[in-house]
C-alpha cells in the first residue's frame, strides 16, 4: 500500500476565500492612510482666542430662539514669507421645538483684505462639505487635516479641527451645499427637515485661513422659514504677534 502524500493541496475554494480576505484588509488599510499626509509637518495652533457668543433672537413663529454659540479664533506662527493659518469656527444653536420645520439657514464668515481660504489638496479648507442630497449626519468631523501651506520646507500642514466640535449636525435630515465663491467669505446653505426639532438642534461650521493681517472674522447666520426670517451675528479678532512657527 502505497502512504498518502503529506502535501495534500487545500481545496481550491479554500484558496479563494483567503485571497479575498486578504485584498480587503489590504484595502481597507489603503482607505485608512491620508496618503495626502505624506511628507507634511504637524502644526499647533499658538494662540487662540474665544469669540462672544451673539445675542439670541427670536426664531418666526416664537417657540423658541437660535444663537451663534462656542466660536473662535486659533492661528499658528507666522512662516519666513510672512503667512500664518488660522481657523474660525462657530455652532448656530435653534431651541428644541422651535418652528424651523423644511427652513433654510444660510451661515458666512467673512473676512478683510489680505486673507484668502487655505486648501487641501482637494477643496478649500471649510467644514462641513457639502453633502449634495445626501444627509449630513454622516459626514464626521475630521480630526486633522491637511492645508497647503509653506512651513519647515514643506508644502503642507497638518492642522486640528476634531476639537472645535464634535460633530457638524445631530438631527438627521439635514443637507448642506456652498455658498457661490466669493473672495473674502466662506458660506453654507443648510436645508432643514420637516417638522420641529426634538431636541436643540446644532449647526457646527468652520474655515481655515492664510493672511499676512491681523486674524479676524465676521459670522452670520440667518433663517428663513415661512414664519419670516431672523438673523444673528457675532465677530472677533486675534491681536499679538505669534512669531515665527515654532522648530
Amino acid at each position: 500500500m502505497t502512504d498518502a502524500p503529506s502535501n495534500i493541496r487545500p481545496p481550491r475554494g479554500a484558496l479563494i476565500v483567503i485571497a479575498v480576505g486578504l485584498i480587503a484588509t489590504l484595502a481597507a488599510a489603503l482607505l485608512s492612510t491620508d496618503s495626502s499626509s505624506a511628507g507634511a509637518v504637524e502644526l499647533e495652533w499658538e494662540l487662540h482666542k474665544p469669540i462672544a457668543d451673539s445675542k439670541a433672537v427670536q426664531v418666526p413663529g416664537g417657540g423658541g430662539t437660535m444663537q451663534l454659540v462656542d466660536a473662535g479664533l486659533r492661528a499658528t506662527g507666522t512662516n519666513v514669507s510672512g503667512y500664518q493659518l488660522y481657523r474660525v469656527a462657530a455652532v448656530l444653536r435653534i431651541d428644541e421645538g422651535a418652528p424651523v420645520g423644511s427652513g433654510r439657514v444660510t451661515c458666512s464668515i467673512k473676512v478683510p483684505r489680505r486673507t484668502i481660504v487655505a486648501h487641501t489638496p482637494n477643496n478649500r479648507a471649510s467644514y462641513p462639505r457639502p453633502s449634495e442630497e445626501e444627509d449630513l449626519i454622516k459626514q464626521e468631523v475630521p480630526e486633522k487635516v491637511v492645508v497647503e501651506f509653506n512651513a519647515h520646507g514643506t508644502d503642507a500642514a497638518i492642522m486640528q479641527l476634531g476639537d472645535a466640535f464634535g460633530e457638524f449636525i445631530g438631527e438627521r435630515g439635514v443637507t448642506v451645499s456652498w455658498a457661490p465663491f466669493t473672495i473674502g467669505q466662506q458660506g453654507w446653505q443648510w436645508g432643514l427637515p420637516p417638522g420641529r426639532p426634538s431636541e436643540a438642534l446644532e449647526l457646527g461650521f468652520a474655515s481655515i485661513w492664510r493672511t499676512t493681517a491681523t486674524p479676524t472674522a465676521h459670522i452670520s447666520c440667518a433663517l428663513k422659514t415661512s414664519n419670516g426670517s431672523a438673523t444673528v451675528s457675532t465677530g472677533g479678532s486675534l491681536p499679538g504677534n505669534p512669531g515665527p512657527l515654532a522648530e
